[in-house]
């Protein structure tokens, strides 16, 4: 007879274990046969495999360099990169003073959660939104409260009165086609955000993955090109080689004030010592032989034509079931069921016409607010033919759910 498990004392933040509902979906989304719009991956087909190798084999011919221990802050040649890649958005920085080489964004936005915050302390952060921010914010203790957004951004009316009464000494937004809705902010909101930071005294951190893979539209700066004067000492800014060369290269950076950013590459030092410095050395080399600058625009050519693939079937196949505002860029659709019958419910009906998607009330950090109408589908990782097949999928799928035929999917 085996001992009862013991009572292991976890710190507050761990005592209930977060499962992601979206892991529940993985056994159907891989399923063969099955359309999947549910990853928040991207298209592993148009990965620059080449450029890779290319940058690989030059960085091979001076491996022994590379094997011993990085810099906690990053390889110098890859931060002078993106050093110069983050100028080239108008985030202009210094490469030794206000730039750090991370795990991926979540490492940068999590050491900047951890030097910010401690229990006792607030953050903001828009609803819905990415589970992993809500859980870094969360994970230091701190009280971590909700502002409404949606399709046009975080509702910034409602920020400046939340921060007026709970002093949050960090607001975390995704600016450009933020994951889960697809949202950019407008250039006027990103100013009002800057006055806010001021006014309040919190720390705007932007989290940037998606903002070059604008296909219509406008280009709009990040927040932290935008600030002026005592504003840019109010800014971060984050982003990520995930969403646009590989997220198999865990590489990411964070641009912050010289005090910020020298505490941020202490907790690192605590995390990791350091990102591998072989991994930097490739992305350094592929940056400075300007493959990058050749392989985004093939990127944004393709998602922009699956955007435009799954509006017109979400118009065709779903007529009066759904309504959506279409995306500008990044790989996300936002988007209501209009009827009776919510995302939640639908969604068994979806999987076993082998079509899945994100039922929007997985990104509610809390359940109570949550738009159960609401989904979340992704255009990046199926082509054009797929999403079409796809949508029609749902769109039988919808079919079946109003008759009230049975059906086999028992999700938890």
């Amino acid at each position: 007879m085996s001992a009862a498990a013991p009572q292991y004392p976890f710190a507050v933040p761990f005592q209930q274990q977060y499962i992601p509902p979206i892991r529940s979906l993985m056994p159907y989304a891989l399923r063969p046969g099955t359309v999947s719009l549910a990853g928040g991956y991207p298209a592993q087909e148009l990965f620059d495999i080449e450029g890779l190798s290319e940058a690989s084999t030059q960085v091979l011919a001076r491996l022994g360099s590379c094997l011993q221990y990085s810099n906690i802050d990053g390889q110098a040649s890859l931060r002078h990169q993106l050093a110069r890649l983050s100028g080239q958005r108008g985030v202009v920085c210094d490469a030794d003073t206000e730039l750090a080489v991370t795990g991926g964004s979540q490492q940068a936005m999590a050491l900047v959660a951890r030097v910010m915050l401690q229990q006792g302390d607030h953050a903001i952060v828009e609803n819905p939104a990415f589970p992993n921010t809500v859980n870094a914010l969360s994970y230091t203790g701190a009280t971590v409260h909700t502002v409404p957004s949606g399709p046009l951004g975080i509702d910034v009316d409602a920020l400046d009165e939340l921060a007026g009464r709970v002093r949050p000494k960090i607001v975390s937004v995704v600016a450009s086609f933020s994951n889960p809705c697809g949202a950019t902010l407008a250039r006027t909101q990103r100013l009002r955000l800057l006055e806010l930071a001021v006014k309040h005294g919190f720390l705007i951190v932007e989290d940037d993955p998606y903002g070059e893979l604008r296909f219509a539209g406008e280009m709009i700066p990040p927040i932290m090109a935008l600030a002026e004067g005592e504003q840019r000492n109010r800014a971060v800014y984050i982003s990520s080689m995930s969403k646009t060369m590989a997220p198999g290269l865990r590489t990411g950076w964070l641009v912050a004030p010289a005090e910020v950013r020298r505490r941020c590459v202490a907790a690192k030092a605590a995390d990791d010592m350091a990102c591998p410095a072989w991994i930097q050395e490739i992305v350094a080399q592929y940056l400075a032989n300007d493959r990058y600058a050749v392989h985004v625009p093939r990127i944004r050519e393709a998602y922009g034509k699956r955007c435009d693939a799954m509006a017109q079937a979400l118009e065709r196949e779903m007529a009066g079931h759904i309504e959506f505002i279409k995306p500008e860029g990044g790989m996300f659709f936002w988007a209501r069921l209009t009827g009776q019958i919510d995302a939640t419910r639908l969604l068994p009906y979806a999987i076993e016409k082998e079509v899945v998607y994100v039922p929007g009330k997985a990104f509610y950090a809390e359940e109570a607010g949550a738009d159960r109408h609401a989904m979340r589908m992704s255009f990046a990782t199926m082509n054009e033919e797929q999403i079409t097949l796809g949508i029609k999928r749902l769109g039988l799928a919808m079919q079946a759910c109003e008759a009230g035929e049975p059906t086999s999917i028992v999700l938890p």
